[in-house]
């Protein structure tokens, strides 16, 4: 069997033949990289378990074509936001993919058509908004491993209380610095790093 899409906690014990409570024990342990879907299960690329068996020296084959790729797409009608944030997310992740559009509708094919891992969401957009689009997440969020990081300048006390009740994973001002932001990003996808530091002066 060749394995490309991410394993579940009990295909990873099968493949290294042990228990689903070891497996467990792993990905707490962060020996095991793992991210959580929407459902909170517990998911492995098999590129990220290939490097586990060699470093623990396990004599343990199997078969993968990793087809996972690094894909951000921005959903945003402020184009020069938009234009900005690109050039930010190409210096700091640069096998970074980044995808944009200003429609919400449009939004939500994109992330069936190219799956990416991190989708920057506005609020205010016309025709499908950012909340709508969030509400139409939800029913995918068994299966869909993807992060939700909304960035609006309309964070008042209502908005905040609704995205805390929606799938976003994050949520920040736009007024906020690149840097922040790009730091909101890296966060979000997991990444234990902080931003460049040149950015701070190319973004000033």
């Amino acid at each position: 069997m060749v394995y490309k899409k991410p394993l579940s906690v009990g295909q990873v014990a099968d493949v290294c033949r042990v228990s689903k409570k070891t497996v467990l024990n792993w990905i707490y342990d962060g020996a095991l990289k793992a991210f959580t879907t929407y459902g909170g299960h517990y998911r492995v690329w098999p590129s990220d378990l290939r490097n586990f068996v060699t470093e623990t020296r396990m004599d343990i084959q199997f078969d993968f074509i990793d087809d996972r790729r690094s894909r951000i797409l921005i959903i945003d009608d402020d184009h020069e936001y938009t234009a900005v944030l690109k050039v930010a997310i190409a210096q700091e992740l640069p096998n970074t993919e980044v995808l944009s559009t200003d429609d919400g509708y449009e939004g939500l094919l994109l992330m069936g058509e190219v799956k990416p891992q991190l989708v920057i969401l506005d609020l205010k957009m016309p025709k499908v908004d950012g909340f709508q689009v969030l509400e139409l997440l939800r029913s995918r969020k068994e299966e869909n491993a993807l992060r939700v990081l909304v960035v609006s300048s309309y964070l008042d006390e209502e908005a905040r209380r609704k995205l805390k009740l929606s799938v976003a994973d994050a949520f920040m001002e736009k007024t906020s610095s690149i840097k922040d932001l790009l730091a909101a990003i890296l966060r979000t996808l997991g990444e234990k790093r902080v931003p460049k530091e040149r950015l701070d002066k190319t973004f000033a």
